[in-house]
């Protein structure tokens, strides 16, 4: 679950990580209040969206005076902001970051993220920040420094301070980063975070600062952190996969015209690499999750076929403990129940697949059986040829 910059910046003045004085606004009233009271010289306006890429795409703007913040802020609020990261539809500026404005040295980047193959957290630097890490890893790969830290014994202070050293730190500045990344790593571990981005860190007046945040929670974590939850922007979420999610199913949206409907994380992989194989087009990933039943599957399918441009819609059912005739019984059910009239292909086997058989013999719709993943997607491609 990602934040915005104001919450992330939030929580790290709670962690004292070090961060300029800044106050979120949901309206241009909030900003001519924050300006009269906290910044009658000037400051930044940042939008608050869940992407990257702000600046270059006009989200983050400088002020020197209300009048000018103003005038600014009307321009922000209600603006679709199109980066890298959102896609050409962009994302709709509902909040702006109000943050004092101040020169600064130097330009690094700093992340705290999980590598999973080495199973310990890492951090990772470049002197290069302020631009994409992807691009910095792509064009100069050997300035990128790395760190990891022992999950039982935390972070070994004489490779924290090697790692100030490769970022080129003065000496006063090296003791500031090596206490700045421990309290990142204690916000890391007793917040359960999947990433903690900084990008810039940068020196004001002797000190080092960051100028941008990022956190992302594990949402597996949830049920621990209830205040982490409280911070989730649902505004911000794609609306198929916030739904999804809130039913127990996760959710990516891909873009593509075949639907896909599978139970486990790898079946659904699987399948759309399946469906891409035969040169089809994936328009999601759905896993249907633990504890299946008919009204949750009845969901899913009512989910997948209101994401724009599908046309076809591939199920790929494997019942060890999910009952198949149950997830049948719900598709049937959603099939019957709406307008679609679309292809389906089922691929379904495992506990209960006699009755789920029989469930798709007596649907109403345009469905048809597959003995297996590769003949389901094949099929698929084949009946959407059929009425291109």
């Amino acid at each position: 679950m990602n934040i915005h910059e104001y919450q992330a910046k939030q929580l790290f003045k709670e962690y004292d990580i070090p961060v300029l004085e800044g106050y979120p606004a949901f309206s241009v009233d909030d900003v001519e209040k924050i300006m009269d009271e906290h910044f009658p010289e000037g400051a930044v306006l940042k939008a608050q969206i869940h992407s990257g890429g702000r600046g270059k795409a006009g989200g983050v703007l400088i002020a020197n005076s209300k009048e000018e913040a103003l005038k600014k802020a009307n321009e922000l609020f209600g603006k679709i902001l199109v980066t890298k990261q959102t896609g050409p539809e962009g994302k709709l500026v509902r909040k702006i970051y109000l943050e004092q404005l101040a020169h600064h040295d130097e330009e690094y980047y700093l992340s705290l993220l999980v590598d999973t193959k080495a199973a310990k957290c890492c951090f990772v630097a470049s002197v290069q920040g302020g631009v994409s890490i992807e691009e910095v890893a792509e064009t100069d790969p050997d300035a990128i420094f790395r760190m990891h830290v022992d999950p039982v014994k935390g972070i070994n202070e004489q490779e924290a301070y090697e790692l100030a050293s490769k970022l080129e730190l003065k000496d006063g500045l090296k003791d500031q980063f090596v206490t700045m990344i421990g309290n990142m790593y204690r916000l890391f571990i007793e917040r359960d975070c999947s990433l903690i981005e900084i990008n810039p860190l940068t020196i004001c007046s002797g000190q080092l600062i960051c100028l941008d945040a990022k956190v992302a929670f594990d949402s597996a974590a949830d049920f621990r952190h209830p205040q982490n939850v409280g911070m989730r922007d649902i505004e911000e979420e794609n609306p198929l996969e916030a739904e999804a999610n809130d039913s127990g199913m996760s959710y990516v949206s891909l873009g593509g015209n075949i639907g896909c409907i599978c139970n486990g994380a790898g079946l659904g992989m699987s399948t759309m690499d399946t469906i891409h194989y035969f040169g089809g087009d994936p328009a999601n990933f759905l896993d249907l999750g633990g504890s299946v039943d008919d009204a949750r599957a009845k969901k899913a399918f009512e989910l997948v076929i209101r994401e724009k441009g599908v046309k076809g819609v591939v199920i790929n059912i494997f019942g060890g403990i999910a009952r198949t005739n149950l997830i049948a019984k719900g598709v049937c059910e959603a099939i019957d129940g709406c307008s679609y009239e679309g292809p389906v292909v089922c691929r379904i086997e495992g506990n209960g697949d006699r009755e789920a058989r029989e469930y798709i013999d007596s649907c109403k719709g345009n469905i048809y059986h597959a003995d297996s993943c590769s003949e389901a997607c094949q099929k698929m491609i084949e009946l959407l040829k059929e009425v291109a």
